[in-house]
């Protein structure tokens, strides 16, 4: 009986030494370096494209009217086939977009911006235009906006949801 008690209190003991010995299979992050502006290139940062020249950033009152103007032109087109003219080419999944619209949104439903949180701008560069007579100025900026959807339900009746979403807008100005 002693013995079968010993021998359990020794399994016991090593398991509990076992327990206590730290994991060796941590994970270790990079660090990456916060770019700043006047810094030195941050590796994997995006850039310009070839003979652009980098622009001190515009006033935010000007950014904030010509993205007001652009956050209405969203709205208004959501639920259209006009929403597909207005994005990007490079979007990815473009079509798709334009199918779930199709597919799983009311025909009634619109979209309506509630606020907009933020407006960062990320980029603005220059680069002449493709006949090369002008130059563009573009400006790539993200805006955060509390929108929410309205459709009448045939069951349920009208309904609202909310929601949190960010937009990214590439802005060309021709100088």
């Amino acid at each position: 009986m002693n013995r079968a008690l010993s021998i359990a209190s020794l399994a016991a003991a090593a398991v509990l030494a076992l327990a206590a010995v730290p994991a060796l299979a941590q994970e270790s992050r990079p660090f990456n370096p916060i770019g700043r502006p006047g810094g030195a290139a941050v590796p994997g940062a995006p850039v310009a494209a070839t003979g652009s020249a980098p622009i001190a950033p515009p006033p935010p009152s000007a950014v904030r009217a010509t993205v007001n103007k652009s956050i209405q032109k969203l709205a208004d087109a959501w639920n259209t086939p006009e929403l597909r003219k207005l994005l990007s080419p490079t979007y990815y999944d473009r079509d798709r977009v334009g199918d779930a619209l199709v597919s799983k949104v009311p025909r009634d439903a619109t979209l309506r911006v509630l606020g907009v949180e933020s407006i960062q701008v990320l980029a603005q560069y220059t680069q002449p235009t493709t006949d090369g007579m002008e130059q563009e100025v573009i400006t790539k900026v993200s805006v955060t906006l509390r929108t929410q959807v309205e459709f009448n339900d045939p069951v349920l009746g009208f309904q609202r949801r909310e929601g949190l979403n960010e937009a990214i807008f590439t802005l060309k100005e021709i100088r």
